[in-house]
């Protein structure tokens, strides 16, 4: 299996996503394209850098995010913003910046291949 099919999947149904959000009745739901997209995100910017590269270093990249918004909690939350506004902002948050992972990872594939 090549590389880039794991990216070029995650972009499939990102759009199939996006199309249900429009024409359908999820917009009833109350759900963003990135409340549903975070986690098949981060399984593609997984498998994406483990097919690339032969080892996958998300692991660590969520364990750095994840220090990363407990700090930001802390300031946050103090701000007196709201715990569940700030965890879904953070969810958000967490799914564009698997994105950035996937589309950083695959320049550096395309360069580097």
């Amino acid at each position: 299996m090549q590389w880039w099919y794991w990216p070029l999947g995650g972009l499939l149904f990102c759009l199939i996503l996006i199309g249900a959000n429009q024409w359908t009745a999820m917009k009833k739901l109350r759900l963003h394209v990135l409340d549903v997209v975070t986690l098949p995100v981060w399984i593609v910017a997984h498998y994406t850098m483990g097919y690339l590269f032969g080892v996958s270093y998300i692991e660590w990249l969520l364990l750095l995010w994840f220090a990363f918004g407990a700090i930001l909690a802390w300031f946050l939350l103090q701000k007196e913003w709201g715990w569940r506004h700030f965890w879904h902002l953070y969810w958000q948050w967490s799914g564009l910046f698997g994105i950035v992972v996937i589309i950083v990872v695959m320049i550096w594939g395309f360069i580097n291949h």
